[in-house]
């Protein structure tokens, strides 16, 4: 149980799953609290972090196509227009709290790209076939330009 602020001002007890969390809200809104690290605590810190985690997996809102997360351009409008209208919580003035929450958010990201490419790209298949057999929901355009990114002498150096 957690405490959730309704549109009307008033605060009440819910319960949601991270996926119940991610669908409309109707002006409603999950109540989290910090404590003096910016950890946020209780049970909305668990579906904080699963909405964190689906955020940055959802290659919709965060293309495949950028090298590195620091260059993703819309991280600032997902969390005004994601978590922010998806949870309450007091800003602090040195913005840790919006830093931490992009953060956990590339680090989805990351993951993400990580799993696509281990889970779809098979090396002993020529690209064109690994092209045609790409995850659902992402252009060819998009799978080939990561795939060469992937396999790139540079980034292997990265990764491997």
């Amino acid at each position: 149980m957690f405490k959730q602020l309704e549109s009307d001002g008033t605060i009440k007890q819910a319960r949601l799953s991270v996926m119940e969390a991610m669908k409309s809200h109707n002006g409603r809104k999950i109540v989290l609290k910090f404590n003096k690290k910016f950890q946020a605590i209780g049970d909305e810190a668990g579906i904080l972090s699963g909405v964190l985690r689906l955020l940055g997996a959802d290659y919709n809102k965060f293309s495949i196509c950028e090298k590195d997360w620091r260059k993703i351009s819309s991280k600032d409008k997902i969390y005004n227009e994601c978590v922010k209208e998806m949870f309450h919580f007091d800003e602090d003035s040195r913005g840790i709290i919006k830093r931490i929450i992009i953060k956990s958010i590339g680090r989805s990201w990351e993951e993400m790209r990580s799993r696509l490419y281990h889970d779809y790209y098979n090396s002993k298949k020529m690209i064109e076939q690994n092209i045609e057999e790409r995850p659902p929901g992402i252009s060819a355009d998009h799978w080939r330009w990561f795939l060469d990114y992937r396999n790139s002498e540079d980034t292997k150096v990265i990764y491997f």
